[in-house]
């Protein structure tokens, strides 16, 4: 996959678009969504559940595939909790073409349907459609690789990590530079995990530092090396 999609990076774009296109294509390979892309919500039990949103996926989709991709949503349903709405529930349908190869996914999304204080009336259940058919999009988009990490609780960066760093030897040069300010600041992997965790929402599970910040682009990676020199001042 990644030999064809690097080859279409390469042909008829202009060089902002192919590094665009070049980003999003390994995010997707990857399967890693960037740190500032994550946000966090309360889920039951008190858990909190890591997501990113849609705007992030139609983004991340439109960079890769150059807008060659559509989407549908269908087989709408409300559901009910006795005499009052819940849930609305959705089937999207992810059409992606790349190379002259068509791929499709389908998955189901759903949203909760918030009621007005008084409990008499929901809020909006037009808005509630709309965010069901947001949760399949992300959810189809999954399937491609896009913020898997966010579902998959076994997920580990140093499985997914490009054996190639980006920008002929870029990513390994930003890597020695950041490992040399960790060493600098006295931090072991444990205090690095904490930090990242804190700092940009990003959990690592290995202490395998290189592998993790070679996982990282090179946008990314300027941005930690900033923040690891001020955590120095």
């Amino acid at each position: 996959m990644e030999s064809t999609a690097m080859a279409t990076v390469q042909a008829g774009l202009a060089e902002p678009a192919k590094d665009r296109q070049l980003e999003a294509i390994k995010r997707i390979l990857s399967q890693r969504t960037p740190p500032d892309e994550i946000r966090v919500r309360d889920g039951r039990g008190g858990q909190k559940l890591k997501y990113t949103d849609g705007a992030y996926v139609i983004r991340t989709l439109n960079d890769a595939l150059g807008w060659d991709w559509d989407f549908v949503a269908d087989n709408e349903e409300l559901l009910m909790n006795g005499d009052k709405p819940f849930e609305v529930k959705c089937r999207g349908t992810l059409t992606v073409r790349m190379d002259g190869r068509t791929v499709t996914k389908t998955q189901y999304g759903c949203q909760p349907i918030e009621m007005k204080r008084d409990g008499t009336a929901p809020v909006s259940i037009g808005d509630c459609y709309k965010g069901a058919a947001t949760d399949a999009l992300k959810k189809c988009a999954s399937m491609l690789g896009i913020a898997l990490d966010l579902y998959d609780s076994d997920y580990k960066p140093e499985k997914y990590a490009d054996p190639t760093p980006a920008g002929n030897g870029q990513s390994t040069k930003a890597t020695s530079h950041i490992l040399a300010q960790v060493k600098q600041l006295g931090w072991d992997a444990q205090k690095v995990g904490a930090w990242m965790e804190e700092k940009f929402n990003y959990l690592i599970e290995t202490d395998d530092l290189s592998g993790v910040f070679d996982s990282f682009d090179v946008a990314e990676q300027r941005k930690i090396f900033a923040a690891l020199k001020a955590e120095a001042r």
